[in-house]
């Protein structure tokens, strides 16, 4: 008879860890918006994957472009630093999915945007952006 009540503390104990040990991931969703007529324009989800790790999730009308580089840079959409801050992975068909070594706050504390080129041939034409902001 003690053994079982052993074995049944023992196996709520694992049960107790084992839900305290899979924390809920935050997730933010912003909606991107086409610059220079492109028609390029949909939502960017960003999801804490842990405390320095981020994956960011585009899915955009392509409007015709099949493979647009994007990036996280510095500034805002009206006035954006060229040097990315972070590499994302091409949008290619309207999609595009980037696990980002920053945390969801870092990438929400302001003063960084979202960008989306035409090609890369044309790195110099944005065809959308949202500005990255803490209002969640």
């Amino acid at each position: 008879m003690n053994s079982r009540r052993t074995a049944r503390v023992a196996l709520m104990t694992m049960l107790l860890v084992g839900c305290a040990a899979a924390p809920d991931s935050e997730t933010v969703e912003l909606q991107i918006e086409a610059l220079n007529a492109s028609g390029v324009d949909g939502t960017v989800t960003l999801e804490a994957l842990d405390a320095t790790t981020t994956l960011v999730s585009v899915d955009v009308d392509d409007a015709g472009h099949p493979s647009m580089p994007a990036h996280v840079h510095a500034g805002s959409c009206a006035d954006l630093v060229p040097q990315p801050r972070y590499a994302l992975e091409n949008v290619v068909d309207g999609r595009s999915s980037t696990e980002v070594a920053a945390s969801l706050d870092e990438l929400l504390s302001g003063g960084q945007a979202l960008n989306i080129h035409r090609s890369n041939d044309e790195m110099d034409v944005y065809t959308a952006c949202v500005d990255l902001a803490a209002d969640r």
